[in-house]
């Protein structure tokens, strides 16, 4: 019998073959040298740190030459000091084991053939591509072994081919195939695959390769940790008695622990610390989730660009009915991570068509959008699924080819720019103005669309001078921000007068966003070191407001004196000048 499940995945693995050998020959022909960069350079470090460098105490400035070398200079944050002197990396080494093989194999190759052992000189570029290329195949084939404990074959063959034509998958695959993402799709495929297998046939073989793999992800990305969810309850559920259950659910933790045991001992001895939970200026903050902007913002809004995973709500319904375990399972996991993913204080996750983090989890909502569509009987339901399922295609494909042409922004989408661009892929006369405001762009508001309002109030003025001594900060104002303005779409503009004892000494003008959990912008002005001494100089500062990230957040306005000059400020003004969308 022919099986169209396959038929669909030989169709996606040829596309997908197609699109990485043109990468891998771009790589070969020199047309480009930077494969990896950004948070995908983090995830990598650990490697060319280990093997090349024969440490993984590196420094920024290590990493930073790399970056300058292979990917035109962009900024290595990936390394933060410690308070012992090391540098520490922000990122979990998880990824790192997934791609050792492939690094070990183009090592080898480099030293062949008279290459670079750095981690990113050609031979580990093709290496790097080819790993990628081969997690993605391997979600296709476990995303079709896991679809067919379900299914039979033609729904698991349109289930596959539906979340390739309807989801961020796509672009994320070709685009961002560095980032856990891809990798994670695949894990948490064969991790399912396995743990239902073992509800179906009790082999325990099964249910220790589910921990194995399961654990494996926890060292990648800590919130994977919400996937436990799904083996508790099934474990509890099906108990025969409670010491055969905590056998069987502890192997989950315990193999959770053994793959994080290098980045245990990799904390201590670099970092200083045993644990070191959160390096990111960012924090998961359950107190004041993102969860309507997650969801249904222009900016990356999931349901907005990826609408077609409406039917997994409704589907949820139809498992209920069907099989309690499963639905219990999946509720209580999804909505967990949804609303700790809107968590995530930069919640729109940086460059990405959609909502990049949801890619991991589609292996587990297909399953219950299989039984929606399972169990539709009516016409006029079949009707109206199959007219909502192509529009959902037609919009995918046509936005990810906005996307690659760069008129769909990565970042900046506005509800103005979204429905601008909207069926339209030639645009005389292009326009983004509409987009969201460039806060790297200082004159970004000579470039607002005409038809925004533009709002410039006075925020703050010192009533009287005030002075500060040797080795003594000043505070100047505290601004809470939402109380002056309307919107973070903002350019502050200091204007002040100062006067410095000693012209020789520095002192710095600190401007600092923060929030009730941290400070995470800062910005700074020499106002003392190379100034007119003991006269007025007058001093102006421009910078833009970051991504307010919660209600209540505000500026510290503070003078930073760490050396021997006495300062006076006579003056000091602040304005804001704001963009207001309709």
């Amino acid at each position: 019998m022919k099986s169209f499940s396959k038929l669909v995945i030989f169709i996606i693995s040829l596309f997908f073959i197609g699109q990485f050998s043109s990468k891998i020959e771009q790589v070969v022909s020199n047309q480009t040298n930077c494969v990896c960069a950004y948070d995908g350079f983090g995830y990598y470090m650990y490697l060319p740190a280990l093997f090349d460098k024969g440490t993984l105490a590196v420094e920024r400035d290590w990493a930073q030459g790399l970056q300058n070398e292979y990917c035109n200079g962009i900024y290595a944050y990936q390394l933060i000091p410690r308070k012992n002197g090391n540098y520490v990396n922000i990122y979990h080494m998880g990824m790192a084991f997934l791609e050792l093989p492939s690094y070990i194999i183009s090592d080898q190759f480099a030293r062949w053939m008279g290459y670079r052992t750095d981690g990113f000189s050609k031979p580990y570029q093709v290496g790097f591509l080819v790993n990628a290329l081969l997690f993605i195949l391997l979600g296709l084939v476990f995303l079709r072994k896991l679809l067919l404990l379900f299914f039979k074959d033609k729904l698991v063959a349109l289930l596959i081919a539906l979340v390739y034509l309807t989801s961020n998958f796509f672009i994320t695959s070709l685009y961002q195939y560095d980032l856990p993402h891809v990798y994670l799709f695949a894990l948490n495929a064969i991790f399912l695959f396995y743990f239902f297998k073992y509800t179906k046939e009790k082999k325990k073989k099964q249910l220790l390769v589910s921990a194995i793999i399961l654990g494996l992800t926890f060292a990648i990305r800590p919130t994977q940790v919400l996937w436990g969810v799904i083996p508790l309850i099934y474990l509890y559920m099906n108990r025969s008695n409670n010491k055969d259950f905590w056998k069987s659910i502890l192997i989950f933790p315990l193999f959770a622990i053994l793959w994080n045991i290098p980045h245990l001992f990799y904390w201590k001895i670099v970092g200083g610390e045993l644990i070191l939970p959160n390096l990111h200026t960012e924090e998961i903050i359950l107190i004041d989730p993102n969860l309507i902007d997650f969801l249904f913002s222009y900016r990356k809004g999931w349901l907005i660009y990826s609408p077609f995973f409406i039917l997994f709500f409704i589907g949820l319904v139809k498992v209920f009915k069907k099989d309690r375990l499963l639905f219990w399972g999946t509720l209580i996991f999804t909505f967990s991570y949804i609303y700790i993913t809107s968590s995530w204080e930069t919640w729109w996750y940086a460059a990405s068509y959609s909502a990049r983090p949801m890619i991991e989890v589609y292996p587990l909502l297909l399953i219950t959008i299989g039984f929606l569509f399972q169990s539709i009987s009516s016409l006029y339901i079949k009707t109206l699924t199959i007219g909502f399922v192509t529009g959902t295609i037609i919009l995918n494909l046509f936005q990810s080819f906005q996307f690659t042409k760069g008129i769909l922004h990565f970042d900046r989408m506005s509800k103005e720019h979204y429905w601008y661009i909207f069926g339209r892929i030639q645009i005389d006369n292009y326009d983004n103005s509409r987009l969201l405001m460039n806060r790297g762009d200082i004159n970004w508001i000579d470039k607002v669309n005409s038809s925004f309002k533009i709002e410039t109030e006075e925020i703050f003025n010192l009533k009287k001078s005030i002075k500060t001594g040797p080795i003594q900060n000043l505070r100047i104002t505290n601004i809470f921000l939402f109380d002056k303005i309307k919107t973070d779409e903002t350019l502050i503009e200091v204007s002040m007068s100062i006067k410095t004892s000693d012209s020789t000494q520095h002192c710095f003008l600190q401007m600092e966003t923060c929030s009730d959990f941290s400070c995470y912008d800062w910005k700074s002005e020499e106002v003392s070191f190379g100034k007119l001494q003991n006269k007025s100089n007058e001093i102006k500062m421009k910078f833009n407001l970051p991504d307010v990230r919660h209600e209540g957040d505000w500026l510290q306005i503070y003078l930073y004196n760490p050396e021997n000059a006495s300062l006076e400020i006579e003056s000091f003004k602040m304005t804001a000048t704001s963009v207001i969308r309709k």
